[in-house]
Order: C-alpha cells, then structure tokens, then sequence
C-alpha cells in the first residue's frame, strides 16, 4: 500500500500537482525533524504539499537530487533519487540491456521504502518510449510504453 502511495505521489509530483508550502517548511514539526536527523547535511531543500496531504521534500544530499516523502504525521515513507545508469544492480543491468539493446536511456531513479529498493527506467526503444518499473533482482514489475510522436 505504502508502495502505491509513494509511487502516486511520485506521478503526481512529476506532474506539477503540488504546491510549495508558503514557510518551506512541513506543517508537522515531526515530518522537519525526522528529515533533519535523516538527512543532516541536505542542501537546496524546497518542501511540497502533496494533493494527497502527504508532505514531499526536494533536496541535494552529496551532489544527488532526491526527494522525501512523509506521512501527515511525520514517518518517512520513502525516498527518490537520481541514479546513473551504471549505478544500478547488475541484475537490473542485465535486464534492461538484454530486453533494450543499445537503446538510449533517458533516466533511472532509484526507489527506497518499506519494500525495500526498486528502479524506475525510462528509455527509448525503437519507435516507443518505455518507462519500466524493476525490482533489485530485475524482474521487471510494471512497464509503460507509448508510441514516440515525430
């Protein structure tokens, strides 16, 4: 369930469906201290109101975009960030290169939350973009794909 939400409010987030909190700060002093002792040394954070209620933190922890997302009463649900291609697993690797030969890979996020780590790719593969959705041994769990307008 837990998986679902972050994966809705990740789409939602994507999408501009949020609003910048007008303080930049959560409207639970829990949900700022949890992010304060999990993320000491977070730069460049902007805080988001989810149209869910759910609270989003944006922010660059060692060089890395991720983001954060909080339940109404402060407990981290998951997190997001940018990862290289080559940072993935080598399972992950495997499968994606195996399925997508020489295809260009336009961005891998790497998914933490209470089922543990998942991937999300988005490459192009002949005349269709696919976003995939895998797990850490990569099988792929979920895959969108639409055709490429010229």
């Amino acid at each position: 369930m837990k998986n679902f939400i972050l994966t809705l409010s990740f789409i939602l987030a994507t999408a501009g469906i949020t609003k910048v909190l007008a303080n930049g700060t959560p409207d639970d002093p829990r949900t700022k201290e949890t992010f304060a002792q999990k993320f000491a040394g977070a730069e460049n954070i902007k805080w988001s109101k989810l149209a869910d209620g759910f609270e989003k933190v944006a922010f660059t922890l060692g060089g890395t975009r991720a983001e954060a997302y909080f339940s109404n009463d402060g407990e981290l649900l998951g997190t997001v960030r940018n990862i290289f291609y080559s940072q993935l697993p080598l399972p992950v690797m495997q499968t994606v290169s195996s399925r997508f030969v020489n295809s260009p890979i336009i961005e891998v996020k790497e998914i933490n939350n209470s089922e543990g780590f998942s991937y999300r790719v988005i490459l192009e593969h002949k005349d269709k973009k696919y976003n995939l959705k895998l797990n850490s041994q990569g099988d792929i769990v979920e895959q969108q794909k639409e055709k490429i307008k010229k």
